[in-house]
């Protein structure tokens, strides 16, 4: 079944709380198909990266720019799986709820990562309220409304079909200005209440959105459990990665240096809300405020002292360096970058301001804040 234009399907009347509502009873079902991420935030092109970040331009990294064909399948009882083919390499992400663990593959470089101990790591040994109460459905809904409609318009706009499924279109528009989000549309199956698209509009861009997740084919059928049973090929490289705090491996080496980051809205609100980060480690947002250097640690501490100098390194280090030069800016009050969706700004006292802003409205809050 594939996303093509077809007539708005015939469906019953139904109210934006009443669509919320579906969505939050709505029962988890197992699935599978093709999601199709089209990414144009402003970055520039992404094919200078390929090979850098250890994975093929076509794969991940296509993610941030251009459009990417994804491969999922989830099953609520056994596991979930993502998988971008490119055709000469193949990028997956398994998660297998029964064995309590997850693998990351790319066959590029043949190297494969296991994470354990996921479920370990959240403790369930914290005893609720004895005033709580069970959220319900309209409770859930009545809460995202009463949290959205001062500063958002919520709408349920002409049905569409997606992948084949009759859906409803729930329009949320930002009231406030000074925002960079125009407005986020979604698309709902109208009979199983699952999300089957989602867009973001910028005011920066016009008549497209800048972010575009949605099914082009879709079954519900249940997937087979081998999907989600990852075996690492033979010969790759495995590395553990160990979230149940067992293992020191994972921990690290001078936690107490990290010191406790602080986060506070200091401007506007709801969508052009602009928060200030504090306490970072100044190794950070050194390092954040350096173009060179943000591309140095991205491209696995290359340039960095770490003895990987050799011509293939320095290639790649300089392509990274160059594509985030491109979206960083040096301003009076320090290095800001900007995407179509937002900004971050890092100043030279070490403060953070990021927000779905244009990147004036962070100067301004640093000067109000210094």
């Amino acid at each position: 079944m594939s996303n093509t234009a077809a007539a708005a399907p015939p469906l019953p009347p139904i109210t934006a709380q009443q669509l919320i509502t579906n969505v939050a009873s709505a029962e988890a079902t197992a699935f599978s198909g093709q999601v199709q991420v089209t990414t144009d935030i402003g970055l520039p092109d992404m094919s200078a990266l390929q090979n850098v970040l250890g994975v093929q331009a076509a794969s991940w990294t296509s993610l941030l720019a251009g459009t990417t064909n994804v491969q999922v399948a989830a099953d609520p009882k056994t596991g979930a799986r993502a998988e971008i083919d490119s055709g000469t390499n193949a990028e997956v992400m398994v998660a297998n709820f029964a064995n309590r663990d997850a693998w990351i593959y790319s066959s590029s470089t043949n190297k494969a990562t296991h994470i354990t101990g996921a479920a370990d790591a959240a403790k369930p040994d914290a005893t609720p309220p004895t005033d709580a109460t069970p959220p319900t459905p309209a409770g859930i809904a009545q809460k995202v409304i009463d949290n959205l409609t001062p500063s958002s318009t919520l709408t349920v706009d002409a049905t569409q079909t997606v992948a084949g499924r009759a859906a409803y279109t729930l329009t949320v528009a930002p009231k406030v200005p000074g925002t960079l989000i125009s407005s986020v549309t979604m698309a709902i199956d109208a009979s199983t209440w699952m999300p089957l698209s989602a867009k973001v509009y910028s005011t920066e861009l016009s008549g497209k959105p800048a972010l575009s997740v949605a099914f082009t084919s879709l079954s519900y059928a249940t997937p087979d459990a081998q999907l989600f049973a990852f075996t690492a090929p033979a010969g790759a490289t495995v590395t553990t990665q160990d979230l149940s705090g067992s293992s020191d491996s994972t921990k690290p080496a001078d936690a107490g240096s990290l010191g406790t980051p602080t986060a506070k809205v200091v401007a506007g609100e709801a969508w052009s809300a602009v928060t200030m980060v504090t306490g970072l480690p100044a190794q950070v947002t050194a390092m954040l405020a350096d173009p060179s250097q943000l591309a140095g640690m991205l491209n696995g501490g290359q340039g960095q002292g770490q003895g990987h100098h050799g011509p293939e390194s320095q290639k790649s280090a300089s392509a990274m360096a160059g594509l985030i030069g491109q979206i960083a800016q040096q301003v009076p009050e320090g290095t800001a970058y900007s995407t179509h969706l937002g900004s971050v700004l890092i100043t030279p006292s070490g403060h953070v301001f990021a927000g779905a802003v244009p990147v004036s409205a962070l100067q301004a809050a640093a000067r109000a804040n210094q």
